[in-house]
């Protein structure tokens, strides 16, 4: 086992140990691609942390963050912005270095008011050149989710998403790309 998958281990089971104190966990699925987030609520601001796996590409990223969140959850727009630091592990020939980012961002959803149960999420963050190390020029990572309410503190989703790496050598690597399947608790 090399040290880049011990580190993912250790970092899942990092997350994994600290979901008991989660404020919400989620996971989306292809048949591919497995990616699993938790966010920690402290009010005001949030701490997440997140894995990303593709089975195909035996590509990997993890990251962990901060945001500063809407603290009033009663109206149907909700945002957060931060930054979060990435660990990108893309296994192709010319870098097969594991790459470092500082990514600034953020998130948004919407509930519909006239249906309740429906929200739309999106979130985006991008890293400079300058805060990239290692052979990364830059990168960025989004998705956009229709979510549905199945309980009160459960939602079903339907993801599309991209994580697009561009190395010094102008080469590219679309890491997690297209739809996926998934859902999301609150704790």
């Amino acid at each position: 086992m090399n040290l880049t998958h011990k580190a993912l281990l250790l970092t899942a089971g990092i997350l994994g140990s600290s979901i008991v104190n989660a404020s919400s966990a989620g996971v989306s699925l292809t048949n591919d691609t497995v990616k699993g987030d938790i966010n920690l609520n402290m009010g005001a601001f949030g701490v997440n942390g997140g894995v990303t796996h593709n089975d195909d590409k035996n590509t990997s990223t993890a990251h962990i963050g901060v945001t500063v969140e809407d603290s009033d959850t009663s109206g149907p727009l909700q945002a957060g912005i931060g930054i979060r630091l990435y660990a990108i592990d893309a296994n192709s020939e010319q870098n097969d270095d594991l790459s470092v980012a500082l990514a600034l961002g953020g998130w948004y959803r919407y509930t519909l008011p006239e249906a309740n149960r429906v929200s739309i999420y999106g979130s985006v963050y991008y890293s400079p050149q300058v805060l990239s190390i290692s052979n990364l020029d830059h990168m960025y990572t989004y998705e956009f989710r229709a979510e549905y309410m199945t309980m009160r503190n459960a939602r079903a989703f339907i993801r599309y998403g991209k994580t697009v790496t561009v190395y010094e050598d102008d080469s590219r690597k679309e890491i997690d790309k297209g739809l996926s399947i998934g859902a999301t608790v609150d704790f």
